[in-house]
């Protein structure tokens, strides 16, 4: 009778278990639907911003689409099919999103909080867009370009408050982290200082967070080869045009002035610098002053194919690819930074007018 009890108990605890296991195996549903033009059979991707990997997957039929899964605490994810994507805070329960919709998530809080900080971002956008269109034709070039400024100004500081009144409340959680990426991505003058006075407000959650994390490596080696900083020095196994290893100290901090020009040949305002950079190469070429190509993200072939188009008649370092942007930070090209005779960085993302001016400035 004893026994017949025991199994009875451990019939029931078995019960328990696979009914606590029937529950933890979907604690989220997303239902979702698509636009006309979206076949059956295509693939709708979750995206954890975290990791910026796939973490799920639904399939399309007659327009709409269901992901289910487990997720132990928020997190932000994105789901995309075509060249649609919806952002949303995945939390346990059930999400409805319209894939047409940027802002056609609904179900938690915190995914319509998102939304309403998109909302009002946008909202200060559009205003400045009117104030713009509403300026009187009749100013002068000048005028117009003053209150322009002073307009573009107003807006971050807008930007700026609109998402820190969302921090004071989600200083260390995923909606936190997304106003905090979404903020420090749209700054009019993106800088190291900017990025750790915002900083301040949130918590570690934040600052972990995958495309944050990559912000504070960029910002890392924008501080690490900043103006006053000395070179980084980079090695390219095969950089010298006969095929010689090449490195950036075998110009830099040797006693002149560097010039050095990262660029690659299917980079049209790249070459549009050329003919300039040429002209302050042919005035002050000599034993004060160097210019350096290196050539990255482009094929051998077709960076030796544009130097000849282009008439190129300086050093070059071919075949860098990404090891130099990386070191720098360079974020685009062409990006052009002057190093003084010590090899300190005098200047950065000198480009026109503004290059010719810096390199008549050092060589008085």
């Amino acid at each position: 009778m004893i026994m017949k009890r025991i199994d009875f108990a451990l019939i029931i605890a078995c019960i328990a278990m696979m009914v606590a296991c029937g529950d933890k195996k979907h604690n989220y549903v997303i239902s979702g639907v698509v636009p006309a033009g979206v076949e059956d059979g295509e693939i709708v991707n979750m995206t954890d911003y975290n990791e910026g990997i796939v973490i799920n997957t639904a399939v399309v039929s007659r327009n709409k689409f269901v992901i289910k899964g487990v997720v132990d605490s928020p997190m932000a994810i994105m789901l995309t099919i075509q060249d649609m994507q919806a952002d949303l805070i995945l939390d346990k329960g059930e999400l409805t999103v319209d894939m047409s919709d940027p802002y056609g998530g609904k179900g938690n809080l915190l995914t319509e909080k998102l939304y309403a900080f998109y909302t009002e971002c946008g909202g200060a956008i559009l205003q400045l867009r009117e104030q713009i269109a509403d300026m009187d034709e009749s100013l002068t070039e000048e005028e117009a370009s003053q209150i322009q400024d002073d307009i573009f100004e107003e807006l971050f500081i807008r930007l700026d408050e609109i998402a820190i009144s969302y921090l004071e409340d989600h200083s260390n959680d995923a909606l936190g982290a997304m106003v905090f990426y979404i903020w420090m991505q749209n700054q009019m003058e993106p800088s190291v200082e900017k990025f750790q006075e915002a900083s301040r407000f949130v918590g570690d959650y934040v600052l972990n967070f995958g495309p944050v994390n990559q912000m504070m490596e960029y910002y890392g080696k924008i501080f690490e080869t900043a103006v006053g900083r000395p070179f980084v020095d980079f090695t390219i196994a095969n950089g010298n045009i006969d095929g010689t290893a090449a490195s950036l100290s075998d110009y830099v901090g040797k006693g002149k002035y560097v010039l050095v020009d990262f660029w690659a040949s299917w980079c049209v305002p790249c070459r549009m610098e050329t003919p300039i950079i040429a002209e302050v190469y042919n005035k002050y070429k000599g034993e004060r002053f160097e210019v350096l190509g290196v050539a990255v993200m482009d094929r051998r072939d077709e960076s030796l194919k544009a130097l000849e188009e282009d008439g190129s008649t300086w050093p070059q370092i071919l075949d860098a690819q990404m090891i130099p942007t990386e070191m720098y930070g360079i974020q685009g090209i062409p990006h052009i930074i002057l190093f003084g005779p010590d090899g300190v960085i005098i200047a950065r993302n000198l480009r026109g007018d503004n290059l010719k001016e810096k390199i008549a400035e050092v060589m008085q």
